[in-house]
């Protein structure tokens, strides 16, 4: 059960990235999709581990490590941390970034995304929420198993605060507006901006999920 599942999880992370990389060569996607959408992945993610938390059946009799009390105030600080990142993309990638009038049109397509009127963005979206939805059906499937320990700050919220940090450094560096800080690559500087997001993306995600297997096989033992 558990190489079944870490196959869908491999399967859903390639897809949705390499359609989130499709959207941005070939469909001009500003840098606000690609932070945005690691937000919003995120988001689905603890909505829905929040989701399968309350599915979870404790026998109060037993004494658990890892309580489901403690597992829902971990994901609760990690929706207060999204909705704090959520200020920053917003803002400075949404808005700020493209406030110049040769950026109207980055400006006009991050509007549309917000809005949920961009259909690369959605159908990203609805990836991760296919996702979700098998998660949420296999956590109901063993919903008397042990709730695996989990901290409130994860491998995902690293990489989104990474690139909330990273992506404001190369717009600063790439975008011709400080000369002090100019490094370009010419047409390929947007592909230069897309690459490490994906690359530190891709192995955080698929080191997870190895390691939950890893989590898995071990709780199976030692029943």
């Amino acid at each position: 059960m558990e190489k079944t599942q870490k196959n869908i999880n491999l399967i859903f992370v390639f897809l949705l990235s390499f359609y989130a990389i499709y959207s941005i060569i070939y469909q001009q996607s500003s840098i606000f999709f690609i932070v945005y959408l690691f937000w919003f992945d995120e988001l689905i993610r603890n909505i829905s581990l929040y989701i399968q938390i309350k599915l979870h059946k404790e026998d109060i009799k037993v004494v658990r490590e890892f309580p489901k009390e403690q597992a829902l105030n971990n994901v609760k600080s990690r929706l207060f941390f999204l909705f704090v990142y959520s200020v920053f993309i917003i803002i400075l990638f949404g808005l700020f970034f493209h406030l110049a009038k040769e950026d109207s049109s980055a400006l006009v397509r991050n509007i549309h995304i917000f809005l949920f009127q961009d259909m690369p963005f959605n159908i990203c979206l609805m990836i991760s929420m296919a996702r979700e939805i098998i998660q949420i059906r296999t956590t109901y499937l063993n919903r008397y198993a042990l709730i695996l320990r989990f901290s409130a700050m994860n491998g995902q919220l690293l990489t989104l605060h990474l690139s909330i940090i990273l992506g404001g450094l190369l717009w600063a560096t790439t975008n011709g507006k400080f000369a002090q800080f100019n490094f370009s690559l010419g047409s390929l500087n947007r592909y230069a901006v897309v690459l490490p997001f994906f690359v530190i993306k891709l192995w955080v995600e698929i080191y997870n999920i190895y390691n939950n297997q890893k989590k898995h096989l071990l709780e199976s033992l030692q029943r």
